[in-house]
C-alpha cells in the first residue's frame, strides 16, 4: 500500500516538474530553435514569440502544447504507462494519474507562477 502511494506521488510531482518547467522557462523555444534550425528563416526569441508562432502555424497542435492543463494531461497518462511498464504495480495508474495529476501540476504551476 505504501508503495503505491509513494508511486503516485512520484507521477505527480514529475508532471508537475514538466508543466512547470516548459510553462516557465524559455525550454520551447530552444527545443523548437533545435528541432527547426536549417528550415528557420526567423530565429524565435522569446516565449510570446513561440506562443504566437505555434498557435498560428501548427492549430491544434499549438494549442495542446501552449494550454497547461492539455499538455498535463498527455504528459500524465505518458507518464503513468512509463511508471506501469517500469514498476510492477496496477495497471490503474494509468487512469489514476491521467484524471488526477493534470489538477496537481496545474495547482503547483499557479502557485510558483
Amino acid at each position: 500500500m505504501i508503495e503505491s502511494i509513494i508511486i503516485y506521488c512520484m507521477g505527480a510531482l514529475i508532471v508537475s516538474n514538466l508543466i512547470t518547467i516548459w510553462n516557465v522557462t524559455n525550454l520551447p523555444v530552444h527545443f523548437y530553435d533545435l528541432a527547426f534550425f536549417k528550415k528557420n528563416k526567423k530565429k524565435l526569441y522569446t516565449r510570446e514569440e513561440w506562443e504566437n508562432h505555434a498557435c498560428l502555424r501548427w492549430g491544434v497542435i499549438g494549442e495542446l502544447l501552449i494550454c497547461p492543463l492539455c499538455l498535463a494531461t498527455h504528459l500524465s497518462w505518458i507518464t503513468g504507462l512509463f511508471i506501469f511498464l517500469i514498476s510492477n504495480c496496477t495497471p490503474w495508474i494509468i487512469l489514476y494519474g491521467t484524471f488526477s495529476w493534470p489538477l496537481i501540476a496545474y495547482c503547483f504551476f499557479k502557485k510558483l507562477k
